[in-house]
């Protein structure tokens, strides 16, 4: 997803309409771990889900992403942002 991530980028620079929408829109997605509103804003919706469904994470970290696990960044803000409790020990 990481090239995906940099083309949207690209081409939100570049000024193609709607591109910049559709980047704040990922990142939100992002921000919020909405796996199915990431998908729907890839380029590449099905190559998306193909990468995310072959490194699932740990199975009580299913909200986070398979590179992090329970150490996920935007996890542990948002539980402090709604504090909560994060479990990274």
């Amino acid at each position: 997803m990481e090239r995906t991530y940099k083309t949207q980028m690209d081409a939100a620079r570049q000024g193609i309409p709607g591109a910049r929408d559709r980047d704040d829109r990922m990142a939100e997605a992002r921000k919020n771990l909405d796996w199915d509103a990431q998908y729907a804003e890839a380029l590449d919706p099905e190559r998306a889900k193909a990468i995310r469904d072959s490194r699932l994470p740990e199975d009580d970290h299913s909200d986070t992403c398979s590179m992090c696990g329970k150490f996920c960044a935007v996890r542990s803000m948002n539980k402090a942002l709604a504090g909560e409790m994060i479990d990274i020990l």
